[in-house]
């Protein structure tokens, strides 16, 4: 059967087999797989799936974390034309329900924690058919008929490959669909960001769930002949085992990350030769001297909008501009309040969500072809993006994770004695952001009472470092 009638990534993969080689790709904890690898064990799975109905157009949760056989699922779906959802196994249930309110789901697979045995719960909505395990592997897979209701309610465009999450303002949470087309552009842009090539190892730790981290890891990798470092955990863990085995690795992680791992090389007396990449939009140029003494390449700072993707890259070094992606235009807008004017893009790789963006915030058209990002630029009389100097929406980055503030205080005063909440995002010397909290309550409110309340109902990235009580 011709590539033409699989999806981008099966395809791009096959033809890579097919026109050079089939060099090794893949590096995990357990095994190191060749790209021809990759394509017999995704050409099983793909045949495992058919037997259970999965076929075109079916949309299959991905809950594995960051090992090879997510890669080998994500072929395996796009061999199928299947619609690969990946999502955090590190939040279980509450996220495999949660994406299956959102979406129509017709299978879902895991990995199982310990020796549980029960489905998840879908919900009633929901028809069970049945449950087994992928064969040679310790994954589940569950296959279920998903509500008429949901099916007419969610129409994804033609071509329809892969769906990503992506909280906008006010924490709405949106589902990034993304076609064949939109997959390569983006690919193509993240690969020339990054300059890949055949010698690069490619590595993050980061959950590869949501566009910040997906888009340059896997559709970079695909895109490029890098090879692939799977890794999990933070980047101390990740890189110091692995770093001496490659000799040009690239590591693609958050600021704090980064920090730490210096810290650490520091502590040791000691240095790695590998290049650090920032992907988020407001990095001080003093974070790119900060890791200099210990990861001794240049770091680089990658500009997204994950409900676009990969707009332009830089070098952290003082004076340098903004260059932007393979394919992507960008243009001054309208003043921004933050300072500067609205960075605006032209690009292919603009993507359907779900539900529609709103005119003006991210990801919506500005004036065709141009699009809104929300990022507030400062741009030189060429035309040039200097810096970013953030946003107006409330939109911020933690740990590489996108946030809300306005959504962090609504949850905040869920609390019963909470009666006013402003959140804020402050930097350190190095660069690096967190979040804190001004607040009034009643009575006699322990701070260890609201920290609670706050870990029970935020993702860990969104979780205040510190709280402050103002006069009521």
């Amino acid at each position: 059967m011709s590539t033409a009638s699989h999806g981008h990534m099966y395809a791009r993969l096959a033809a890579a087999v097919a026109g050079k080689g089939s060099a090794r790709s893949v590096y995990g904890p357990e095994n190191t797989l060749s790209r021809r690898g990759l394509l017999i064990r995704a050409d099983r799975r793909a045949r495992e799936l058919t037997g259970l109905k999965v076929g075109p157009g079916s949309l299959v949760a991905l809950s594995l974390g960051n090992v090879a056989e997510l890669v080998v699922m994500l072929l395996a779906c796009s061999k199928l034309r299947a619609i690969a959802v990946p999502i955090d196994p590190a939040h279980g249930e509450r996220i495999i329900r949660e994406t299956a309110e959102r979406l129509p789901l017709h299978a879902v697979i895991r990995r199982p924690r310990g020796q549980e045995a029960e489905a998840p719960d879908y919900g009633e909505a929901y028809g069970f058919r049945s449950r087994r395990r992928l064969s040679g592997s310790l994954l589940a897979i569950d296959v279920l008929d998903p509500p008429a209701e949901l099916l007419r309610a969610v129409s994804l465009p033609a071509g329809a490959e892969l769906v990503l999450p992506v909280r906008g303002i006010g924490g709405v949470v949106r589902d990034v669909v993304r076609t064949r087309a939109q997959l390569q552009a983006v690919g193509e842009a993240a690969a020339s960001a990054m300059e890949l090539h055949a010698g690069v190892r490619l590595l993050c730790a980061q959950p590869l769930i949501v566009p910040r981290f997906f888009d340059p890891v896997i559709l970079g990798w695909l895109a490029s002949e890098a090879q692939l470092v799977m890794a999990e955990g933070s980047a101390v863990d990740a890189v110091l085992p692995v770093a001496p085995l490659h000799e040009e690795l690239v590591v693609i992680d958050s600021v704090r990350q980064f920090l730490e791992l210096s810290r650490a090389l520091k502590a040791r007396g000691t240095t790695l030769p590998l290049t650090p990449v920032v992907p988020q939009a407001t990095v001080p140029v003093g974070v790119g001297r900060a890791l200099g003494p210990t990861l001794t390449r240049p770091a680089r700072q990658l500009l997204l909008l994950e409900e676009i993707g990969v707009l332009a890259h830089r070098v952290l070094q003082g004076g340098a501009a903004f260059e932007p992606a393979a394919g992507v235009k960008l243009l001054a807008g309208a003043p921004m309040q933050t300072g500067g004017h609205e960075v605006l893009v032209d690009t292919a790789q603009v993507s359907a969500c779900l539900p529609p963006v709103p005119p003006t915030e991210p990801g919506a058209v500005a004036e065709a072809p141009w699009h809104h990002t929300g990022y507030a630029g400062r741009f030189d009389k060429d035309g040039r993006l200097l810096e970013v100097l953030g946003r107006d929406d409330g939109l911020v980055a933690l740990e590489g994770r996108r946030a809300c503030l306005d959504n962090i205080e609504e949850v905040l005063l869920e609390h019963r004695r909470l009666t006013w909440v402003r959140a804020h995002l402050e930097s350190d010397a190095d660069g690096d952001p967190s979040l804190w909290v001004e607040y009034r309550a009643t009575g006699q409110t322990e701070v260890e009472d609201l920290e609670e309340h706050a870990i029970a109902q935020l993702p860990p990235t969104m979780v205040p470092r510190r709280f402050v009580r103002l006069p009521d």
